[in-house]
């Protein structure tokens, strides 16, 4: 057995990329001699949280994204389709299958010093004054 830390957002590609796919080729890569001869198993569910869950065998690729990428419950497709078809909206549904607050992206943040630029501009425009300055 090994242990791998997911990060949330896109931590767990690497996990579906070469151990969830249980040896499926990928893009030309030959998965089981990234290992061994045989490869690495997928996933299993496991653990109080879990069973919190409802969630049991093998994990998927798609309830490995919807987890770690959004923050959603593995199931959250099944949940939302369900739930839609019983005749609720689509945002409570897609409520309901929220575990959290989505991850942040960071990638889409402009740079740092043009967000602090802009953040000393807004200041001044309040304050007339100069954030780094004490007031006169």
């Amino acid at each position: 057995m090994t242990i791998h830390k997911l990060s949330a957002g896109d931590g767990y590609t690497y996990l579906t990329r070469q151990v969830a796919s249980a040896d499926e080729r990928r893009a030309g890569q030959d998965l089981a001699g990234y290992y061994t001869a045989t490869g690495t198993p997928p996933g299993r569910w496991t653990g109080a949280g879990a069973a919190h869950l409802g969630v049991r065998g093998e994990v998927t690729e798609a309830q490995m994204q919807a987890l770690f990428g959004a923050g959603l419950h593995p199931d959250a497709e099944d949940i939302v389709t369900a739930l839609t078809a019983a005749g609720a909206a689509p945002e409570e549904a897609h409520g309901h299958a929220r575990l959290g607050r989505p991850f942040p992206d960071y990638a889409t943040l402009p740079a740092v010093n043009a967000r602090v630029a802009d953040r000393v501009q807004a200041l001044l425009a309040e304050t007339g004054q100069h954030p780094s300055r004490s007031p006169t």
